[in-house]
């Protein structure tokens, strides 16, 4: 049976206009993982300045952590030879159901692979997330920054 998305939220795209970005490939149906809880509003990072003129930035994103988002700050660094960068994204299934894929670099073949390393990180102040009806959103605290995986 196939399964049909619409898309909610893909908040890290688009968010930090004018900054320089990796070429981007989309997240295949099969990285979508289920969650029970749609992700809070996007957290506000500060950008620091490109370390190197080749650098290219990686949005911030809400990670899932098995029962709470937690925040995975954005970075600078140098996309590797043929690779692109596939964002996270979360989508509310036609069934009300909703699920999420973690932002992952994917090699020329577009398996997921190794990221490369992060040159300088954003920094993201550690307040409550409020969301739009003013209610604190329970969250993951942010995490501190480390390569990103291949998924698995």
């Amino acid at each position: 049976m196939r399964r049909s998305f619409a898309l909610i939220a893909g908040l890290g795209l688009g968010c930090s206009s004018g900054l320089r970005h990796p070429p981007y490939d989309p997240q295949p149906e099969s990285a979508l993982i289920e969650v029970t809880l749609p992700p809070p509003p996007g957290r506000v990072e500060v950008i620091p300045a490109a370390p190197i003129r080749d650098a290219v930035w990686i949005d911030g994103e809400w990670g899932w952590r098995g029962h709470k988002w937690g925040w995975q700050p954005g970075y600078w660094a140098v996309t590797p030879r043929d690779a692109k960068f596939s964002p996270w994204v979360f989508v509310r299934g036609a069934d009300g159901r909703l699920w999420t894929a973690p932002g992952v670099w994917r090699d020329a073949r577009g398996s997921p692979t190794q990221g490369p390393a992060q040159l300088a990180v954003a920094h993201v102040d550690s307040a409550e997330v409020v969301n739009a009806v003013g209610a604190t959103e329970s969250t993951a605290s942010t995490e501190a920054a480390k390569p990103r995986a291949a998924a698995k």
